[in-house]
């Protein structure tokens, strides 16, 4: 069988993925995988054939006078994720369009981002399977509640919400699609949907019927090659501090951090990214280890406190190490992990503050010294491993896209 897989380009979404199209390919199955060119090589190295798009970022910042023009914080750009799937789409559709109806996939697997690629599964009437690197949503569940306060101080300006129905209704007139509305555009639903987290992580995870498969984390070994000296972890407490790869511009976060657990007795592996010179980070003290990029898979096998944003890849590879957290959630889905995180006692929330580093000490400190959180942590670990990851995925899409065909 032959799949397109449409992903958007960003680290969160991708990742997940590469290992159940590596399954795919093994099996013998073929698969063309459209995301922009920074993915080409991560794409190729487990066997899919690699489709860029173009996407211009710059003309996807919401209008001035939206309440949502200008620098925007984490909170706002989430939600202004709504304009910008539709502003990807009228974009990209004529882009790809015409390739996809020359393809003649089989199915249409897509991110749940990547609202242009569901329009084109129903323009060229292709089964599709969704992926959803993060929550499943329905009505127990909403991430964005539009038009209100969504619980993060942000709420989305009614003008802001008029603008993006509109645009939704001149892409239905365009494709000729039946109308949908403004929460259709993150909570829409497919026959099938794939969740790469467990069940008893998601937010009311009983109330999701059989089109929701929960597989749990997708992880392979990455195979990357890495100069990082894992050898000085052995045998002593580790404390591991990373941002992500989106929002980790934070220098006097991480010389705060440096400041607060330099010369203690653990080591402390900080992941700065790569806006940020190692020199401006200053001199480190003994027990540090700072780089712009950490195998976190490896490093989190032998952490004993994540210090995290709460993406939910990094918070999944966690649990699936069994390595409990501290969260320092920036967008509103971290903040409801950071929540989850919390309701769960697998670690802490923490809400920026003046003195945040000081109030991180102590819920290093407070995560390390109860060990109900590592208990608990290892608990989801085990929750974890009786999922079937990315095996699980793809026997999903390979028996749903058999039984459609079958249908036809």
């Amino acid at each position: 069988m032959k799949y397109i897989l449409a992903n958007v380009p960003g680290f969160g979404h991708v990742n997940p993925t590469l290992p159940v199209v590596e399954e795919l390919v093994a099996r013998g199955e073929e698969v063309v995988y459209y995301v922009p060119d920074t993915f080409k090589e991560a794409v190729e190295s487990v066997g899919a054939t690699f489709h860029p798009y173009e996407l211009d970022l710059s003309n996807m910042v919401p209008p001035t006078g939206m309440g949502l023009g200008g620098p925007m914080s984490g909170i706002q750009i989430q939600n202004a994720l709504p304009f910008r799937m539709i502003k990807e789409s009228q974009r990209i559709l004529p882009q790809v369009l015409e390739q996809l109806r020359q393809e003649r996939p089989d199915a249409i697997l897509y991110d749940a981002m990547c609202l242009w690629a569901r329009i084109a599964a129903q323009v060229l009437h292709i089964p599709a399977i969704q992926l959803r690197p993060s929550y499943a949503i329905n009505e127990h569940v909403k991430l964005f509640p539009m038009g209100q306060g969504n619980g993060a101080g942000s709420p989305i300006p009614p003008p802001f919400i008029q603008q993006i129905r509109e645009d939704i209704a001149e892409l239905c007139k365009q494709y000729q699609l039946p109308p949908f509305d403004l929460q259709s555009t993150l909570g829409h639903a497919e026959s099938l949907n794939i969740v790469f987290m467990p069940r008893a992580f998601q937010p009311a995870g009983e109330t999701f019927d059989e089109r929701f498969v929960f597989v749990g984390p997708s992880l392979r070994p990455r195979h990357e090659k890495s100069d990082f000296p894992l050898q000085e972890l052995a045998g002593e407490p580790v404390l591991y501090i990373s941002l992500g790869t989106v929002f980790n511009n934070q220098l006097e976060f991480f010389k705060g951090c440096i400041d607060v657990f330099g010369n203690t007795d653990q080591k402390v592996v900080l992941s700065y990214g790569k806006r940020i010179q190692p020199a401006e980070l200053g001199p480190l003290p003994a027990n540090f280890i700072a780089a712009a990029y950490t195998p976190q898979l490896e490093v989190l096998a032998h952490t004993d406190v994540f210090v995290t944003h709460g993406g939910m890849n990094s918070t999944m590879e966690s649990l699936y190490n069994g390595v409990p957290m501290v969260v320092l959630p920036q967008m509103i889905e971290q903040q409801m992990t950071a929540r989850r995180v919390s309701e769960l006692g697998l670690g802490v929330m923490l809400e920026s503050s003046p003195d945040a580093t000081q109030k991180l000490r102590e819920a290093v400190e407070h995560v390390r010294q109860d060990a109900s959180f590592r208990a608990r942590a290892r608990e989801m670990q085990r929750t974890i491993q009786q999922t079937g990851g990315y095996r699980e995925a793809a026997d999903a899409i390979m028996d749903y896209t058999q039984k459609t065909l079958q249908r036809a």
